[in-house]
């Protein structure tokens, strides 16, 4: 295995599990320990981790943007499962929002049979809707965002705000009980928070690492959704706040 491909592969490890030590990963890959320190050593100097002795943990900080061609394949099941329960909640001929979100973008593969019209912020959206001549397919614009792989700013704020749509399907980077949803960028924030107050219906899909984190800057509060999907049943204690707020949960467990 090469070296980069290698380091790619912590990335996702320890997207997933937090941490990971030198031995397991040595083990793993199959790789001296020593190369798996140096792994650590560069990724650190990127600023994805921090080492501590023995292992490494992920460096969550809020302002922490991870690349979507990392994350898709991350919790690749959990996303399926959020988005066939979000994919009951779409009917022919709505008019719909798709965010830039790899949890999303699963939903492509359970629409793409619908007559639909579909809003996108998303470039890997219209890849995978382009050849459904069922489905009118209509991208914001805006300023693309390699890293997200979506179109984001003022153009892309101004655009939404001047239509509506029937549903709108976001993800998050977190979700804190106080703050409410959390994104990592103002311009990511905004798009979002444009397509909330312009939409019928607001849809967060969020698997359950995104539950009790806190982001840079908040998107909305709680009550502003009208329904929550995620891939596991919340405990007792998230489940009465959603209650209070008058927000339903689905989980696709």
């Amino acid at each position: 295995m090469m070296t980069a491909q290698r380091r790619e592969k912590l990335k996702k490890y320890l997207l997933e599990y937090k941490s990971a030590t030198v031995a397991e990963m040595a083990r793993r890959f199959q790789v001296s320990g020593q190369t798996i320190r140096r792994d650590f050593e560069v990724l650190e100097m990127e600023g994805f981790l921090l080492r501590s002795y023995g292992g490494a943990t992920i460096k969550d900080r809020k302002t922490n943007i991870v690349p979507n061609q990392l994350k898709s394949g991350l919790f690749v099941d959990e996303k399926k499962s959020i988005c066939q329960q979000a994919a009951r909640m779409i009917y022919p001929n709505d008019c719909i929002f798709i965010d830039h979100s790899t949890t999303a973008l699963a939903l492509c593969d359970e629409i793409r049979n619908l007559p639909l019209t579909v809003v996108t912020n998303s470039y890997r959206v219209i890849g995978q809707l382009s050849g459904c001549t069922n489905i009118q397919l209509i991208c914001t614009g805006g300023t693309y965002h390699g890293g997200i792989e979506g179109f984001t700013g003022l153009e892309t704020v101004r655009y939404l705000q001047q239509h509506c749509m029937d549903k709108a399907f976001i993800s998050c980077r977190a979700i804190d009980p106080l703050r409410g949803v959390n994104d990592a960028y103002e311009t990511v924030a905004n798009v979002r928070q444009t397509v909330i107050e312009n939409s019928d219906h607001a849809i967060l899909l969020a698997d359950h690492t995104k539950f009790g984190k806190s982001g840079f800057i908040s998107v909305c509060a709680l009550e502003q959704l009208d329904c929550i999907i995620t891939d596991q049943p919340l405990d007792a204690e998230w489940q009465r706040l959603f209650d209070e707020k008058q927000v339903k949960v689905l989980d696709g467990a």
